[in-house]
Protein backbone atom coordinates (compact mmCIF):
# COMPACT_ATOMS: atom_id res chain seq x y z
CA UNK A 1 0.00 0.00 0.00
CA UNK A 2 1.04 3.07 -1.35
CA UNK A 3 1.92 5.74 1.63
CA UNK A 4 1.93 9.78 1.77
CA UNK A 5 4.36 11.90 3.35
CA UNK A 6 4.19 15.78 3.79
CA UNK A 7 7.27 17.49 4.57
CA UNK A 8 7.27 21.17 6.02
CA UNK A 9 10.56 23.18 4.75
CA UNK A 10 11.58 26.60 6.40
CA UNK A 11 14.09 28.70 4.23
CA UNK A 12 15.72 30.64 6.47
CA UNK A 13 15.58 34.82 5.27
CA UNK A 14 19.15 35.08 4.96
CA UNK A 15 18.83 32.91 1.61
CA UNK A 16 16.80 35.51 0.21
CA UNK A 17 19.97 38.31 0.59
CA UNK A 18 21.54 36.38 -2.34
CA UNK A 19 22.01 37.76 -5.38
CA UNK A 20 22.64 36.43 -8.54
CA UNK A 21 26.54 35.85 -9.52
CA UNK A 22 26.97 35.43 -12.90
CA UNK A 23 24.57 38.57 -13.15
CA UNK A 24 26.23 40.83 -11.09
CA UNK A 25 29.96 40.14 -12.71
CA UNK A 26 28.54 40.48 -16.04
CA UNK A 27 27.43 44.17 -14.88
CA UNK A 28 30.47 44.79 -13.37
CA UNK A 29 32.61 43.69 -15.83
CA UNK A 30 31.03 45.47 -18.35
CA UNK A 31 30.72 41.69 -20.52
CA UNK A 32 27.93 43.17 -22.83
CA UNK A 33 29.78 45.23 -24.42
CA UNK A 34 33.55 44.19 -23.72
CA UNK A 35 34.01 41.18 -26.00
CA UNK A 36 33.07 43.84 -28.84
CA UNK A 37 35.35 46.45 -27.68
CA UNK A 38 38.23 45.69 -26.28
CA UNK A 39 40.26 42.07 -26.50
CA UNK A 40 39.20 40.37 -23.45
CA UNK A 41 41.67 37.73 -21.76
CA UNK A 42 40.14 36.01 -19.00
CA UNK A 43 41.50 33.57 -16.45
CA UNK A 44 44.74 36.01 -15.76
CA UNK A 45 45.59 35.03 -11.83
CA UNK A 46 48.43 37.00 -11.81
CA UNK A 47 50.56 37.28 -14.98
CA UNK A 48 50.69 36.35 -18.61
CA UNK A 49 52.42 37.32 -21.48
CA UNK A 50 51.23 37.37 -25.25
CA UNK A 51 53.20 36.56 -27.74
CA UNK A 52 54.48 38.64 -30.86
CA UNK A 53 56.22 38.30 -34.59
CA UNK A 54 57.25 41.12 -36.71
CA UNK A 55 58.64 40.16 -40.24
CA UNK A 56 60.54 42.54 -42.43
CA UNK A 57 59.41 41.15 -45.55
CA UNK A 58 58.22 37.57 -46.65
CA UNK A 59 58.19 37.96 -50.87
CA UNK A 60 61.13 38.19 -52.40
CA UNK A 61 62.07 37.07 -56.17
CA UNK A 62 62.20 34.07 -56.27
CA UNK A 63 66.24 32.60 -56.63
CA UNK A 64 68.46 29.43 -55.94
CA UNK A 65 69.45 30.63 -52.64
CA UNK A 66 67.73 31.20 -49.46
CA UNK A 67 67.53 34.48 -48.21
CA UNK A 68 64.68 35.01 -45.57
CA UNK A 69 64.47 38.03 -43.18
CA UNK A 70 64.97 38.01 -39.44
CA UNK A 71 61.45 37.67 -38.11
CA UNK A 72 61.55 39.26 -34.61
CA UNK A 73 59.69 37.18 -31.60
CA UNK A 74 58.64 39.54 -28.71
CA UNK A 75 56.15 39.22 -25.96
CA UNK A 76 54.21 41.40 -23.72
CA UNK A 77 53.14 41.00 -19.96
CA UNK A 78 50.12 40.78 -18.57
CA UNK A 79 49.22 41.37 -14.95
CA UNK A 80 45.94 42.00 -13.21
CA UNK A 81 45.29 44.44 -9.82
CA UNK A 82 43.52 42.67 -6.82
CA UNK A 83 40.30 44.55 -6.77
CA UNK A 84 37.08 43.94 -4.23
CA UNK A 85 33.78 45.74 -4.53
CA UNK A 86 32.19 46.01 -0.89
CA UNK A 87 29.21 48.05 0.56
CA UNK A 88 26.85 47.79 3.60
CA UNK A 89 23.21 49.31 4.49
CA UNK A 90 21.96 49.96 8.48
CA UNK A 91 18.97 48.22 10.00
CA UNK A 92 17.62 51.42 11.04
CA UNK A 93 17.90 53.59 7.74
CA UNK A 94 16.15 50.40 5.82
CA UNK A 95 13.35 50.88 9.03
CA UNK A 96 13.21 54.62 8.87
CA UNK A 97 12.42 53.88 4.81
CA UNK A 98 9.61 53.05 2.75
CA UNK A 99 11.01 49.12 2.91
CA UNK A 100 9.60 49.29 6.58
CA UNK A 101 6.12 48.46 5.46
CA UNK A 102 7.50 45.43 4.25
CA UNK A 103 9.83 44.26 7.31
CA UNK A 104 8.51 42.06 10.02
CA UNK A 105 7.70 43.20 13.15
CA UNK A 106 9.67 43.98 16.08
CA UNK A 107 13.03 45.09 16.98
CA UNK A 108 15.21 41.68 16.96
CA UNK A 109 13.41 39.86 14.10
CA UNK A 110 15.23 39.62 10.41
CA UNK A 111 15.02 43.52 8.78
CA UNK A 112 15.79 41.97 5.14
CA UNK A 113 13.96 42.91 2.32
CA UNK A 114 14.22 40.27 -0.75
CA UNK A 115 12.96 42.96 -3.18
CA UNK A 116 15.26 45.15 -2.09
CA UNK A 117 18.27 43.54 -2.14
CA UNK A 118 17.94 42.38 -5.44
CA UNK A 119 17.53 46.45 -5.95
CA UNK A 120 20.91 46.34 -3.64
CA UNK A 121 22.58 44.44 -5.82
CA UNK A 122 21.71 45.63 -9.04
CA UNK A 123 22.84 49.26 -7.81
CA UNK A 124 25.75 48.24 -6.19
CA UNK A 125 27.15 45.88 -9.80
CA UNK A 126 26.47 49.51 -11.73
CA UNK A 127 28.11 51.60 -9.62
CA UNK A 128 31.06 49.23 -9.62
CA UNK A 129 31.04 49.19 -13.24
CA UNK A 130 30.90 53.25 -13.38
CA UNK A 131 33.89 53.14 -11.19
CA UNK A 132 35.98 50.54 -13.17
CA UNK A 133 35.44 52.21 -16.27
CA UNK A 134 36.98 55.34 -14.97
CA UNK A 135 39.81 53.43 -13.68
CA UNK A 136 40.15 51.24 -17.20
CA UNK A 137 41.07 54.64 -18.92
CA UNK A 138 42.29 57.14 -16.02
CA UNK A 139 43.58 54.92 -13.93
CA UNK A 140 43.80 55.29 -9.88
CA UNK A 141 43.32 51.69 -8.71
CA UNK A 142 45.76 50.21 -11.38
CA UNK A 143 47.33 51.57 -13.98
CA UNK A 144 44.63 52.88 -17.28
CA UNK A 145 44.59 52.51 -20.53
CA UNK A 146 45.74 56.38 -21.33
CA UNK A 147 48.43 56.28 -18.82
CA UNK A 148 50.07 53.24 -21.01
CA UNK A 149 49.73 55.19 -24.11
CA UNK A 150 51.74 58.20 -22.16
CA UNK A 151 54.25 55.81 -20.98
CA UNK A 152 54.77 54.77 -24.84
CA UNK A 153 54.56 57.91 -26.02
CA UNK A 154 55.28 56.60 -29.55
CA UNK A 155 51.26 56.60 -30.54
CA UNK A 156 50.00 59.34 -33.09
CA UNK A 157 49.34 63.04 -31.95
CA UNK A 158 47.00 64.36 -34.33
CA UNK A 159 45.82 67.55 -32.18
CA UNK A 160 44.16 68.81 -29.05
CA UNK A 161 41.50 71.04 -27.80
CA UNK A 162 38.01 71.56 -27.28
CA UNK A 163 35.48 69.61 -29.19
CA UNK A 164 32.40 71.00 -30.22
CA UNK A 165 29.22 70.20 -32.67
CA UNK A 166 30.93 72.89 -34.75
CA UNK A 167 34.39 71.13 -35.06
CA UNK A 168 33.44 67.78 -34.12
CA UNK A 169 33.93 66.42 -38.06
CA UNK A 170 36.73 67.95 -38.90
CA UNK A 171 38.45 66.35 -35.70
CA UNK A 172 36.98 62.90 -37.20
CA UNK A 173 38.64 64.04 -39.92
CA UNK A 174 42.28 64.81 -39.03
CA UNK A 175 42.09 61.69 -36.98
CA UNK A 176 41.36 59.27 -39.42
CA UNK A 177 43.39 61.50 -42.15
CA UNK A 178 46.51 60.60 -39.70
CA UNK A 179 45.65 56.46 -39.52
CA UNK A 180 48.86 54.36 -41.13
CA UNK A 181 48.29 52.03 -44.21
CA UNK A 182 48.67 49.13 -41.43
CA UNK A 183 46.01 50.55 -39.84
CA UNK A 184 43.39 50.73 -43.02
CA UNK A 185 44.33 47.09 -44.27
CA UNK A 186 42.12 45.60 -41.34
CA UNK A 187 39.02 48.22 -41.54
CA UNK A 188 36.99 45.71 -39.94
CA UNK A 189 38.13 45.89 -36.82
CA UNK A 190 38.52 49.74 -36.48
CA UNK A 191 36.91 51.92 -34.04
CA UNK A 192 36.50 55.36 -32.87
CA UNK A 193 36.48 55.59 -29.08
CA UNK A 194 35.21 58.98 -27.86
CA UNK A 195 34.38 60.80 -25.17
CA UNK A 196 30.92 61.60 -24.26
CA UNK A 197 30.75 64.54 -24.96
CA UNK A 198 32.27 64.01 -28.64
CA UNK A 199 29.34 62.02 -28.50
CA UNK A 200 26.59 64.27 -28.01
CA UNK A 201 28.76 67.20 -30.37
CA UNK A 202 28.64 63.88 -32.97
CA UNK A 203 24.89 63.69 -32.92
CA UNK A 204 24.04 67.08 -32.79
CA UNK A 205 26.58 67.92 -35.68
CA UNK A 206 25.62 64.90 -37.78
CA UNK A 207 21.88 65.74 -36.96
CA UNK A 208 22.00 69.16 -38.83
CA UNK A 209 22.47 67.19 -41.98
CA UNK A 210 19.32 64.69 -41.47
CA UNK A 211 16.73 67.39 -40.63
CA UNK A 212 13.90 64.79 -41.44
CA UNK A 213 14.57 62.64 -39.17
CA UNK A 214 16.52 64.11 -36.25
CA UNK A 215 14.04 64.61 -33.61
CA UNK A 216 12.44 61.34 -33.73
CA UNK A 217 14.96 58.84 -35.28
CA UNK A 218 18.23 57.80 -33.68
CA UNK A 219 21.18 58.23 -36.43
CA UNK A 220 23.82 55.10 -35.44
CA UNK A 221 27.09 56.20 -34.21
CA UNK A 222 29.21 55.38 -37.12
CA UNK A 223 31.71 57.83 -39.68
CA UNK A 224 32.39 56.22 -42.81
CA UNK A 225 31.06 52.97 -41.24
CA UNK A 226 33.95 52.88 -38.68
CA UNK A 227 31.57 51.87 -35.25
CA UNK A 228 32.18 55.08 -33.18
CA UNK A 229 32.05 54.13 -29.33
CA UNK A 230 31.49 55.97 -26.60
CA UNK A 231 33.94 55.45 -23.45
CA UNK A 232 31.97 56.88 -20.33
CA UNK A 233 35.40 56.27 -18.73
CA UNK A 234 36.98 58.56 -21.07
CA UNK A 235 38.10 62.49 -20.14
CA UNK A 236 36.41 65.26 -22.04
CA UNK A 237 37.66 66.09 -25.47
CA UNK A 238 39.24 62.94 -26.66
CA UNK A 239 39.18 60.65 -29.45
CA UNK A 240 40.90 57.32 -29.88
CA UNK A 241 41.01 55.74 -33.64
CA UNK A 242 42.87 52.07 -33.85
CA UNK A 243 42.09 48.29 -33.90
CA UNK A 244 39.90 47.45 -31.05
CA UNK A 245 42.00 44.14 -30.10
CA UNK A 246 44.94 46.66 -29.46
CA UNK A 247 43.04 47.26 -25.99
CA UNK A 248 43.49 44.17 -23.72
CA UNK A 249 40.90 43.65 -21.06
CA UNK A 250 42.22 41.13 -18.63
CA UNK A 251 40.53 39.55 -16.02
CA UNK A 252 40.58 36.50 -13.59
CA UNK A 253 36.33 36.12 -13.60
CA UNK A 254 36.92 32.17 -13.49
CA UNK A 255 34.93 30.43 -10.98
CA UNK A 256 33.49 34.18 -10.01
CA UNK A 257 30.23 33.46 -11.08
CA UNK A 258 29.64 31.38 -9.17
CA UNK A 259 31.18 33.37 -6.03
CA UNK A 260 29.32 36.31 -4.19
CA UNK A 261 29.87 37.39 -0.41
CA UNK A 262 27.05 38.67 1.78
CA UNK A 263 26.44 38.78 5.52
CA UNK A 264 24.22 39.72 7.96
CA UNK A 265 25.98 41.00 10.76
CA UNK A 266 23.42 40.59 13.34
CA UNK A 267 24.43 36.62 13.06
CA UNK A 268 27.90 37.26 13.56
CA UNK A 269 29.54 40.40 15.15
CA UNK A 270 26.07 41.59 16.91
CA UNK A 271 26.39 44.76 13.87
CA UNK A 272 22.93 45.78 12.78
CA UNK A 273 24.27 45.68 9.04
CA UNK A 274 24.11 43.08 5.93
CA UNK A 275 27.31 44.03 4.18
CA UNK A 276 28.48 42.60 0.33
CA UNK A 277 31.70 42.09 -0.88
CA UNK A 278 33.04 40.90 -4.50
CA UNK A 279 36.45 40.50 -5.15
CA UNK A 280 37.55 40.98 -8.08
CA UNK A 281 41.13 41.18 -10.84
CA UNK A 282 41.00 43.14 -13.88
CA UNK A 283 44.52 44.89 -16.00
CA UNK A 284 44.11 47.21 -19.24
CA UNK A 285 47.15 47.09 -21.26
CA UNK A 286 48.12 48.68 -24.91
CA UNK A 287 49.88 46.81 -27.89
CA UNK A 288 50.62 48.05 -31.12
CA UNK A 289 50.87 51.80 -29.90
CA UNK A 290 52.05 53.11 -33.06
CA UNK A 291 49.44 52.11 -34.59
CA UNK A 292 46.69 54.01 -32.78
CA UNK A 293 45.84 57.85 -33.43
CA UNK A 294 44.74 60.32 -31.08
CA UNK A 295 42.71 63.57 -30.64
CA UNK A 296 43.58 64.84 -26.99
CA UNK A 297 45.68 62.39 -25.12
CA UNK A 298 48.84 64.29 -25.38
CA UNK A 299 47.38 67.47 -23.07
CA UNK A 300 45.56 64.28 -20.93
CA UNK A 301 49.38 63.31 -20.97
Amino acid sequence: MAKKYKFDLTVDASALLQANPSEYYSLLYGMENAVTNYRVLPGIKNKTKIATVVFDRVLAEAGCDFDPSQATVSAVEIDVCALTSQASVCQYDLEQSWLALEMAKGSNSDFSVASFMNFFWSQMAKKGHQELAITSWQGGLCDGWLGRLCTANDYIKSGDGAITDANVLAVFAAVLNDATPEMLVNPAQMQFKVSPNVAAAYRIATASFNTATNVTVGLSLTYLDIPVVVEYGMPANMVILSDYTNFIYALDMEGDQDNLQIVDFSKTTLDRRIGARADFKAGFFVVNTPQIATWGVESYC
